[in-house]
């Protein structure tokens, strides 16, 4: 079992880094336009890339739990009443 989690991992980090680091330097042009200092634009880039990371991250292991049987909801109606 921890193999395919390893897998899909590794997986998931060359495809969101990427966009992690896109965001990043989204996060710098906006700074540098602003004329945000130094310390607040370092820290706004680090949040920025850590936040796109582990959304995307996240994301990519909750899509298999979704796919499976379990994706009904609670209490719907399934026409059994």
């Amino acid at each position: 079992m921890l193999l395919p989690n390893l897998v899909r991992s590794s997986v998931a980090i060359k495809k969101w880094l990427l966009f992690s680091l896109a965001g990043a330097g989204v996060s710098f042009l906006t700074a540098i336009l602003l004329h945000v200092p130094l310390g607040k634009t370092i820290v706004a880039i680090g949040l920025a890339a850590v936040l796109i990371f582990s959304g995307f991250f996240l994301r990519s292991f909750g899509k298999h739990e979704e796919e499976g049987p379990s994706n009904q909801r609670h209490g719907a109606n399934d026409g059994s009443d």
